[in-house]
Order: C-alpha cells, then sequence, then structure tokens
C-alpha cells in the first residue's frame, strides 16, 4: 500500500478538495482500491459523506434504485496519533492510502504521520502569507526527505496547485520553488466552481457527474493528467490495481 499525505500548515488551501479529486477517480476510473483517512480535526471529508452523500445514498437504497457499491473508497476518521496503528491493521486491504491532516505542522504527531508516507502532495497557494506558510512547510519536507534517504525510506513530496487561476504571484510562487529545489507536479487544477461542490460518491471523471456540477470540457483532461502525472511520481504501478 502506497500512504499519500496531503497537507500544507496553511488552511483552507484545498487539501480536502485535492484528495477529492484523486481519490474519486483513482478508486473509480483507474481501479485503484482506495482508503481515505480524515486525520484533520475539522473532519471537513467525514462531513461531506455524513452529511452530503448518505443521505441521497439512504434515499436510493429505499427507493431501490441504489448501484453498489455506494461509495467507490472507503473513508475513516482516524486521530492523528493513532493514524499508522489502523494502516497496519488494513494495510492489505487498499493499493493507496490518502490522509487529510491538521493544518499544522508544530506537533509530534505530525512530523509522525509525515514521516511515515510515502508521498506528501502539498496545495500551493499564491498569497503572500501562503507562500510563506507553504515555503517553510516544503522546507520542513526537505528535511524529512533527507533524512528517509539515509536510511533508504520511500519518501516524496511534491507542491502541486490545487487551485490554479494563472495569476503573476503563481508564477512567481514556481520560480521560487524552483530556485529552492523544491519539486512540483507539472498537472494542476484550475480555480473552478465545480471544485467546491465536494462529493465521495462520484469521479470528476463521470461526465454525468461533471453535467451535474457544471464542469467544462476541460476538467476532465486535467483530472486526468493531476492521476497520470501523480500514478507515474508516486510508481502505482498497474500491478497494484485489484
Amino acid at each position: 500500500m502506497k500512504i499519500i499525505c496531503v497537507a500544507n500548515q496553511k488552511g483552507g488551501i484545498g487539501k480536502s478538495t485535492l484528495i477529492t479529486v484523486l481519490a474519486g477517480a483513482l478508486a473509480a476510473d483507474y481501479g485503484y482500491r482506495v482508503l481515505v483517512v480524515d486525520a484533520d480535526s475539522q473532519q471537513t471529508l467525514a462531513g461531506v459523506r455524513l452529511t452530503n452523500d448518505q443521505p441521497s445514498v439512504e434515499q436510493e437504497r429505499e427507493a431501490g434504485t441504489l448501484a453498489e457499491p455506494a461509495f467507490p473508497y472507503s473513508l475513516e476518521s482516524v486521530g492523528m496519533g493513532q493514524v499508522y496503528d489502523r494502516l497496519d491493521e488494513i494495510s492489505d486491504d487498499y493499493d493507496v492510502a490518502f490522509i487529510d491532516v491538521p493544518g499544522r505542522s508544530d506537533d509530534t504527531a505530525m512530523i509522525d504521520v509525515l514521516s511515515g508516507a510515502n508521498v506528501v502532495l502539498v496545495p500551493l497557494g499564491a498569497s503572500d502569507a501562503e507562500r510563506l506558510a507553504t515555503i517553510s512547510f516544503m522546507q520542513l519536507l526537505q528535511e524529512i526527505a533527507r533524512l528517509s534517504r539515509e536510511q533508504a525510506l520511500d519518501f516524496q513530496f511534491f507542491g502541486v496547485h490545487s487551485h490554479r487561476t494563472n495569476l503573476k504571484e503563481e508564477k512567481d510562487m514556481d520560480e521560487f520553488t524552483d530556485a529552492l529545489g523544491l519539486p512540483r507536479l507539472q498537472a494542476s487544477l484550475r480555480q473552478l466552481g465545480c471544485y467546491k461542490r465536494l462529493s465521495t460518491r462520484y469521479s470528476y471523471l463521470n461526465p454525468a457527474f461533471r453535467r451535474a456540477v457544471g464542469a467544462d470540457a476541460t476538467v476532465e483532461a486535467e483530472v486526468r493528467a493531476l492521476c497520470d502525472e501523480l500514478i507515474a511520481r508516486a510508481q502505482l504501478t498497474s500491478e497494484l490495481v485489484a
């Protein structure tokens, strides 16, 4: 099982959105057995499933129209200190586990979760506050990567634009991270209203769901590009697919 943590010490920067987009597509369209661990105290993803998705599942079940399985991937709420205990118990059941963590990096539990992941994805922001927080956080990950190499551990991290708008500040951010030698994915998501309508039931590669959320024709291409690049960078090989 590959463990992918999505993290940034700046809150509200798109962590939950990025996980939802990737987990849904990898599970529903690429055939991976996916687990999402919601370890964020805000419980955004768990709340989306409970409040937005579960009622529609129950309605369809009662009407006899539910297509099983109801959800393409499993989702569990786990405390930060118990994340790897839980993953150790169920590691044989999944190919990929995404971890959503709180927006802070100043405690031991956070460092432990980050260090235990195979890949950390860092949503990139363009404002001054986001840029400063993100660069500081990625430099922490750079140190974790150095220590991991010394111990021959599998650890990588990448910045990723999860709401790209092509502002000059974003280009400045790219140049700054490149100059510091901080890696980032070339694929990105644009700042589209459709990504604000989160669902843990559907993939953005599903045409019916894209129509329902008002996604334009570019969404399929950018989601697929992001998934393909992550698969290549994280070495999620075809042998992992059930």
